[in-house]
């Protein structure tokens, strides 16, 4: 059986277990999704967050996140930073992992990571960065999760090769590549 940590798109088959990304906020909740306030969709958030608490309670519920911090967009940081340590505490308080977005912040979220002392894992999904990005995160205890540019990247297959493989999770995110195609090619890598 395959995991797929994190797709907008795909769905649970007979070889492949995926974990929805419920965003925007649905009741769909027939398969195992994971709910969050992605910094993108930052808008009206303390209805967003009621919203999303109860299905965070949800039996079906294997995640929070997609949620975190992103350089590149007008939504002020520290009203990020805010939103995304309501989701940490959240995942505490649940005992669930955290699927974190991260563009440009990942001394930010390392930061996090180490003055908040939590227990849960965190998963940086889609991980495009460099080994010395990745032992920084490894270091103090965050999970990477590779999608279709582990295919074609040099960098990211030099990163992947270097990390320990309780480390490394796998996600289709929003392309069609399947997350078993993935496994097999880098399993024995």
């Amino acid at each position: 059986m395959y995991l797929d940590i994190h797709s907008h798109t795909q769905h649970s088959t007979a070889d492949t277990l995926v974990i929805r990304n419920q965003y925007p906020l649905t009741t769909d909740t027939t398969e195992p999704f994971s709910v969050g306030i992605h910094p993108w969709y930052i808008e009206n958030w303390e209805l967003q967050w009621e919203a999303l608490v109860p299905l965070a309670k949800h039996h079906n519920c294997w995640a929070i996140g997609e949620c975190g911090l992103d350089k590149n967009i007008t939504t002020l940081l520290p009203l990020q930073q805010e939103i995304f340590l309501k989701h940490i505490q959240l995942a505490e308080t649940l005992e669930l992992p955290l699927i974190i977005h991260c563009v440009k912040a990942y001394p930010e979220i390392i930061h996090l990571r180490k003055i908040t002392k939590t227990k849960q894992l965190w998963i940086l999904h889609g991980f495009r960065k460099n080994l010395k990005i990745a032992q920084e995160c490894i270091t103090c205890g965050i999970a990477l999760s590779f999608g279709t540019p582990l295919l074609y990247s040099p960098q990211l297959q030099e990163v992947f090769k270097n990390i320990p493989p309780e480390y490394c999770f796998f996600e289709s995110d929003d392309n069609q590549t399947s997350v078993s195609a993935l496994i097999d090619k880098f399993s024995n890598f």
